[in-house]
């Protein structure tokens, strides 16, 4: 009988391209376990801790530290090797009292060391926003958490600042003319500017947005550009220079 699920391991050369890893190193890596990103928008927090931070040297020290509740993300302690930590994502290790927050660069996803008060605050993009039994609104966003929040004027495409693990809504953010943005793919990727308009998406077209960025104003798919504030950014969200 054939094999019907995906496969569980990863060769590193064969990792996605949006991983800022080394490819000639140990032939396999650790694959992102199902969750709240894929696979390509994400990395499994041994990558994070091992490669990217240096913080741990080999897969059984990642496996001491996730087994003795060392390392959180969001604010919740993580066990599984291959859990897996996207866009906004924020990494914290109580025991070296440090933060790090994954925020998009030209080469992929990288982690920005942050301060311990940003350590608690997520940006949380609007993925849908449906009607559920009881006559509430359900808000889902891009790293898989959901909201029931009636009071809440956000549509999809909106940012809200969050306090997790509680969800606590600390403000919204539209995405809308004058709001700042950050593109989170491609070339300019890491780069934050304003907002200029917003086109709407027809049948055969996405909604653009014109931003206006430091290498000059463009026009991106909605897709690309992620409000992360009014005047400017509510939290830390460029790579370190």
């Amino acid at each position: 009988m054939g094999k019907k699920g995906g496969r569980r391991m990863l060769k590193r050369i064969s990792a996605p391209g949006s991983w800022d890893i080394p490819r000639k190193d140990v032939r396999f890596v650790t694959k992102p376990s199902p969750g709240p990103h894929s696979v390509g928008g994400s990395y499994s927090l041994t990558v994070v801790l091992r490669d990217l931070l240096g913080m741990v040297a080999t897969q059984k020290e990642v496996m001491q530290v996730l087994t003795n509740r060392e390392v959180m993300v969001d604010g919740v302690p993580r066990r599984d090797p291959g859990f897996p930590v996207g866009l906004f994502d924020v990494v914290t290790v109580p025991k070296e009292g440090k933060s790090f927050r994954l925020v998009p660069s030209p080469d992929g996803l990288v982690p920005r060391d942050i301060v311990s008060t940003e350590a608690g605050i997520k940006l949380c993009r609007v993925r849908s926003k449906v009607r559920v039994s009881g006559g509430k609104i359900q808000y889902g966003f891009h790293d898989g958490r959901s909201l029931l929040d009636d009071k809440l004027a956000a549509s999809c495409g909106d940012t809200i600042v969050m306090r997790v693990p509680a969800q606590t809504v600390v403000e919204s953010v539209k995405l809308a003319k004058g709001s700042t943005g950050i593109v989170v793919s491609g070339d300019r990727a890491g780069q934050v500017g304003r907002i200029v308009s917003v086109k709407k998406g027809t049948a055969s077209r996405e909604k653009m947005i014109s931003i206006s960025l430091p290498t000059g104003e463009t026009e991106l798919p909605e897709r690309l550009v992620f409000a992360v504030g009014t005047d400017k950014p509510a939290l830390e969200v460029q790579a370190a220079s």
